[in-house]
């Protein structure tokens, strides 16, 4: 026996959703949405490190120019400077003095530079005059590296923050934090903190975060 449903009529009022259905709805749009934030998470994240990575590179490679250049590698002027705002946890000495280093635009957070004869402009103004070219090891560092802050032009890594730098002492009988007979440069990436003793840079286990030169 066939049993015939009769059309619904014109003016009929459809059916609604019953709470179960809608929160199942729910549920799965919410799922959806955990996905894709967390997708998104993950690539902003290796985005950040990929230009991190990349600008490490072209820091050390500048570093080794300049070592060829003027014959020993940059220190800071000043080692244990911290900055300002949202950089207060770290030290911004050692990214003050990479940019004025590997740019040339200015001197003055680069130790005794000013002994090596003249450089133009002792400060940085964010572009590099005709005096200072001389000194210019990259003119072709990415926007995305450079930071100006009220204290100063520095380098940065692909999560905003300072890069960081030791370089042994020039009194061999000094104690030296860098782990390098060279240099040490590094970024804290995902990890806070400004600690960078040498028994902390040593530890894998709380350097594995970190993205660096050794």
């Amino acid at each position: 026996m066939k049993i015939h449903r009769r059309p619904p009529q014109w003016g009929q009022r459809p059916r609604a959703f019953t709470l179960i259905e809608l929160l199942v709805v729910i549920a799965i749009i919410s799922i959806l949405a955990a996905l894709t934030m967390g997708t998104f998470s993950y690539a902003q994240q290796s985005s950040s490190r990929n230009r991190t990575t990349a600008g490490l590179s072209a820091i050390v490679n500048g570093l080794e120019q300049y070592k060829e250049k003027f014959g020993e590698y940059p220190e800071p002027a000043n080692p244990s400077a911290m900055g300002t705002g949202n950089s207060a946890a770290y030290r911004t000495g050692g990214a003050m003095m990479l940019y004025q280093a590997i740019t040339g635009d200015g001197y003055d957070n680069i130790k005794d530079a000013d002994k090596a004869g003249p450089k133009g402009s002792p400060t940085s103004d964010g572009t590099v005059d005709p005096a200072e070219r001389p000194n210019s090891i990259r003119g072709d560092l990415p926007k995305t590296m450079v930071l100006s802050t009220a204290d100063g032009y520095m380098l940065i890594d692909g999560f905003g923050r300072p890069y960081q730098y030791d370089r042994p002492p020039s009194d061999p009988t000094l104690p030296s934090n860098s782990v390098n007979v060279t240099f040490d440069v590094w970024s804290f990436a995902q990890k806070e903190g400004s600690d960078v003793s040498l028994a902390t840079k040593k530890d894998e286990t709380k350097t594995a975060v970190w993205i660096k030169n050794w």
